[in-house]
C-alpha cells in the first residue's frame, strides 16, 4: 500500500487537512521557529504535542513534500507497534494467540488510525501502557517507575487519556490495598503487645500498618505512601498537572487552544440554537457513530470492574493476577472513552465532537472486546469445572477459542485498507485537500511576494504555500487571537462591522483571503469539494461580509481575467481557446473564461482511461471558472478539458441511441456500459439505490462466489457514479467483459422484509 502512494493519496486519502497543521509547526520548529503554525506571527498550542515532537526530526532530514511519505511510512510503524505492544501484554496475560490473531485484522481495518493526526502516537502509548501495567502486575517493585513514566506521558498524546491512566493507576492502588487487608495479620511485637494490646482484646485483627490514636494521620500516610501502586498513580496526577503548568506559563491556556476553540464554536452554535440544552445534546452526540454501539461496549466493559474488584479479593493464583491486570486496562479504554463522552456531551457541540481520530481508544477497545469475552468465560470455566471434569472443561474452553476466531475472522477485510490507493474513480469525498493544493499553485503565482494569506481551513494552504498563512479559524492561532474573537467574535464582524473585521485580521499583518468553498448540495452529492476560489484585495477596500471566496483582480483597475491570464500563462500545459490547464501529477486543474452557470467540465486524457469525466465549474467574480480533477495513477498527460453544456455531453455519450429501457429513467446502453439519465430531476430522485443484475451467456464466466446465483450484482449508489447537471441527473455504470444474455437494472429501497422497488427494466442481448 505505501509502495503505491504518491502526492494525491496522501493529501485526499490518508491525511486530513487538520494533519497538515501538524506538519507545518514541526517544519517550523525544525528550522527553529518555537511552535508556530504562520512562521512567527503568533504562536500556538492547537496540538497534543507527543506527535508534533515525534514527526519533528523527519524536517530535519527531508524537504516538505519527501517528508510526508516518510511521516506516512512512520505512521504505519507506530500503528503496528503499538498492535504489538498489545499483543505482547494479551500473551502476557495469557490470552489465547488465536484470537489475537483473528482480532488483529480489525484495528488494521480502521483507516481513521491513518489520517496523519495523533492517533497512530495515540495506539503506541495505549499499547506500551497495556505492556506497562502487565509488567507491574508481575513485579510491582521492579516496573513501579517505568508505568509511572508511561502515566506520565499519556496525557501528551491526548489530554483527556488521563483518565486512563487515572483509572487503572487508582485501581491498582485500591486493588493492592485490600490485598494488604486481606494479608495474614504480622504477629505483634511484645512491645507492641504492652503499648496496644493484644489484637483480640481490641476486637479485630491486628492492622497491617497500625493506626493508633496519637499518630492516626500518620500511619494512614505510611500505609497509603508503602503502597507500590502510588508511584504510577502519582506519576499519571503529575504528567496532567505539568502539562497544565507548561501550557499556562508558555501560551497562556493551560489547554490546547484549539480545545477551547471549538468550545467557542460550539456556544456559538447553541446560541443560535436556543441555548445550550443537556438532554438534547446528550441525544445528539448519541448519534454520533463511535458514542453509538461503542457506548454500550464501553459501559459493558465498565462492569467488568465488578469482575476485577472480584478476582482482586478472591484471587489465588498467578493467572489470575495476570488476567486481572489485562481486564484492569480494558477497563481504562472504556473509562477514557466515557470521559470522552461526557467531555463531548457538556462542553462540545455533536457537530465538533464526531472527528474519527477522537476514538482510538474505542478502535482498540472493539478490536479487543471479543478476545476478552472469551478468555473470560474459559477463565471460570477451567477455574469453577475443571478440577471436576477436566475434559469437558477443555473441550468446551477450545470450542470457545475456535468459535471466537472463526466468528472474527469472517468480519474481517484484509484488502479494506487498500481502496484508499487507486481510487480517484470513485472517491468523491476528499478532494478537499487536493483542491486547497492546487489553489497553492495558483495563488504563489498571482501574489506579490509580501503578502501575507489568511485562511480559515489553512492546513494544506499554510503547509503548502510560500507566503506566510494565518489561521483564522484559531485552531493553530495562539490564546491572544481566541481571546479577541471571543471578546468580538468574527462572524459577527463579518455580517456587522466589515471595517472593524479588517482592522482586526490587519493587527495580524493579513492582506488575502484563501480557502476552500463547496458548492451546494447537488453538487456534494454528485461531486467532490474541489472548486477552489480566492478572495483577496488589501484592506480596508475588502469586502469580508460573504461566506464565498472569489478569485480578485489584485489591482481593481484591471480586467481581472487577463490579469490571471498573463500570469498563469507559463505554467499552462495545454490551452486551447480559453480553457487552460495546470497539470501536477496526478492532479490537474482546468480554467475557463465566460463559462455560462449550465456548464460542465468535461476532461480527457491519452492513454488507459480516455473516457471523457464530468465535473462541476464553479464560476468566481472574474467570470473564470475552476474545475479539478484527480488522475488515476495509470493516466498519462496532456489533460485536456473543455466546456459543454450537460445536454451536450450526455449526447456525446449515448450519440443517436434510443433507449434501451424507458421508465422513470432512460437507460442507453453503450458500447462498454450502461447510461443512466433523467431529465428533469430533483435531489430525490437520487436517493434510491441502482441495482444492476447481469445474466451472462455462460454461467462459468461469473465471479466464484456469484456462480451459485446464476447472474452477477453489480449495484450501487446514484453518489458512487452519477451527478446532477442543470437538472439533468446522469449516472454511468461499466459493463464486464464476458458475454451477457440479458440485464436487469432498477431502483429500490430496502423495507422491512424485502425492496420497493420504484422501477425496473430489462435488456435482452441474447434470446
Amino acid at each position: 500500500m505505501l509502495a503505491r502512494f504518491d502526492l494525491v493519496n496522501l493529501l485526499r486519502d490518508v491525511n486530513r487537512d487538520d494533519a497538515f497543521y501538524y506538519f507545518q509547526i514541526a517544519y517550523n520548529l525544525a528550522e527553529g521557529r518555537f511552535s508556530t503554525f504562520d512562521g512567527g506571527i503568533t504562536r500556538t498550542n492547537g496540538y497534543h504535542p507527543l506527535w508534533l515532537l515525534l514527526i519533528t526530526p523527519f524536517y530535519w532530514v527531508f524537504d516538505k513534500e519527501a517528508a510526508l511519505f516518510g511521516i506516512k511510512a512512520f505512521e504505519v510503524m507506530l500503528i503496528a507497534g503499538g498492535a504489538a505492544l498489545v499483543v505482547a501484554a494479551a500473551r502476557l496475560a495469557r490470552l489465547p494467540w488465536i484470537l489475537l490473531f483473528a482480532a488483529l485484522p480489525m484495528l488494521y481495518q480502521q483507516h481513521n488510525l491513518f489520517l496523519g493526526m495523533e492517533a497512530a502516537a495515540a495506539l503506541f502509548m495505549l499499547g506500551l501502557f497495556f505492556l506497562a501495567v502487565m509488567l507491574y502486575v508481575r513485579d510491582s517493585h521492579r516496573w513501579r517507575w517505568p508505568l509511572a513514566a508511561v502515566a506520565f506521558s499519556l496525557p501528551w498524546v491526548r489530554l483527556e487519556y488521563v483518565a486512563i491512566s487515572l483509572a487503572v493507576t487508582a485501581a491498582l492502588c485500591l486493588i493492592e490495598w485490600s490485598r494488604r487487608e486481606r494479608a495474614p495479620s504480622p504477629q505483634p511485637s511484645p512491645v507492641e503487645v504492652e503499648a496496644l494490646g493484644a489484637p483480640e482484646a481490641r476486637g479485630g485483627r491486628f492492622p497491617l500498618l497500625p493506626l493508633w490514636e496519637k499518630g492516626r494521620v500518620r500511619g494512614l500516610a505510611r500505609s497509603v505512601l508503602s503502597i507500590r501502586a502510588v508511584v504510577p498513580f502519582f506519576g499519571a496526577v503529575a504528567g496532567l498537572l505539568v502539562y497544565f503548568a507548561y501550557n499556562g506559563i508558555v501560551f497562556g491556556g493551560i489547554t490546547p487552544v484549539s480545545g477551547a476553540t471549538k468550545r467557542m464554536w460550539s456556544q456559538a452554535w447553541w446560541d443560535n440554537e436556543g441555548g445550550y440544552s443537556l438532554v438534547q445534546n446528550f441525544r445528539d452526540v448519541l448519534q454520533i457513530p463511535a458514542f453509538d454501539y461503542e457506548l454500550l461496549v464501553a459501559l459493558e466493559v465498565c462492569a467488568y470492574f465488578v469482575l476485577v474488584w472480584w478476582f482482586a479479593r478472591r484471587s489465588k493464583n498467578r493467572k489470575d493476577w495476570l488476567l486481572l491486570g489485562f481486564l484492569l486496562c480494558v477497563f481504562g479504554l472504556a473509562v477514557g472513552h466515557l470521559a470522552k463522552f461526557a467531555q463531548t456531551v457538556l462542553t462540545v457541540h455533536p457537530f465538533w465532537g464526531k472527528f474519527a481520530w477522537y476514538f482510538t481508544p474505542a478502535y482498540l477497545l472493539l478490536t479487543l472486546l471479543i478476545p476478552v469475552r472469551c478468555y473470560v468465560a474459559i477463565h471460570f470455566i477451567r477455574r469453577f469445572i475443571g478440577p471436576r471434569r477436566p475434559l469437558a472443561a477443555n473441550i468446551v474452553s477450545a470450542g470457545i477459542v475456535i468459535g471466537g476466531a472463526a466468528f472474527l475472522l469472517t468480519k474481517a477485510d484484509f484488502t479494506g485498507p487498500f481502496r484508499y490507493v487507486d481510487s480517484a474513480s470513485e472517491s468523491t469525498y476528499r478532494n478537499y485537500e487536493v483542491a486547497s493544493h492546487m489553489g497553492v499553485q495558483v495563488m504563489d503565482r498571482v501574489l506579490p511576494g509580501d503578502s501575507v494569506v489568511g485562511s480559515w481551513d489553512a492546513g494544506v494552504i499554510g503547509y503548502f504555500s510560500r507566503f506566510p498563512v494565518v489561521n483564522l479559524d484559531g485552531l493553530v492561532n495562539s490564546y491572544d487571537f481566541y481571546r479577541a474573537r471571543n471578546r468580538y467574535p468574527y462572524w459577527q464582524a463579518r455580517k456587522e462591522v466589515p471595517a472593524a473585521a479588517s482592522a482586526f485580521y490587519q493587527h495580524y499583518g493579513v492582506t488575502w483571503f484563501a480557502n476552500v468553498a463547496g458548492g451546494d448540495l447537488n453538487v456534494k452529492r454528485g461531486f467532490a469539494l474541489d472548486n477552489v476560489m480566492f478572495e483577496g484585495t488589501l484592506f480596508p477596500e475588502s469586502d469580508v461580509s460573504g461566506l464565498r471566496f472569489k478569485l480578485w483582480s489584485y489591482s481593481p483597475t484591471r480586467d481581472a481575467a487577463d490579469w490571471f491570464w498573463q500570469r498563469m500563462e507559463p505554467q499552462f500545459d495545454y490551452r486551447s481557446g480559453n480553457i487552460g490547464v495546470i497539470v501536477d501529477g496526478r492532479m490537474a486543474q482546468a480554467f475557463v473564461g465566460d463559462c455560462a452557470p449550465d456548464e460542465l467540465a468535461v476532461w480527457s486524457w491519452t492513454g488507459a482511461g480516455d473516457e471523457p469525466l464530468p465535473k462541476a465549474w464553479t464560476q468566481t467574480q472574474t467570470g473564470l471558472c475552476a474545475a479539478t480533477l484527480v488522475l488515476p495513477h495509470d493516466a498519462s498527460p496532456p489533460v485536456r478539458a473543455e466546456a459543454m453544456t450537460a445536454g451536450d455531453y450526455i449526447a456525446r455519450l449515448v450519440g443517436d441511441r434510443e433507449p434501451a429501457i424507458r421508465s422513470d429513467w432512460d437507460v442507453y446502453l453503450v458500447e462498454n456500459g450502461l447510461v443512466y439519465v433523467k431529465e428533469p430531476c430533483a435531489l430525490a430522485d437520487t436517493e434510491a439505490t441502482f441495482f444492476l443484475h447481469l445474466y451472462p451467456v455462460d454461467v462459468n464466466d461469473l465471479p466464484d462466489g456469484r456462480k451459485r446465483h446464476g447472474f452477477d450484482n453489480l449495484d450501487f449508489y446514484f453518489d458512487q457514479r452519477g451527478a446532477i447537471f442543470d437538472g439533468i441527473c446522469m449516472a454511468r455504470a461499466a459493463l464486464p467483459e464476458y458475454d451477457i444474455a440479458r440485464i436487469g437494472t432498477g431502483q429500490y429501497v430496502p423495507v422491512d422484509g424485502g425492496y420497493n422497488h420504484f422501477w425496473e427494466g430489462e435488456i435482452r442481448l441474447v434470446e
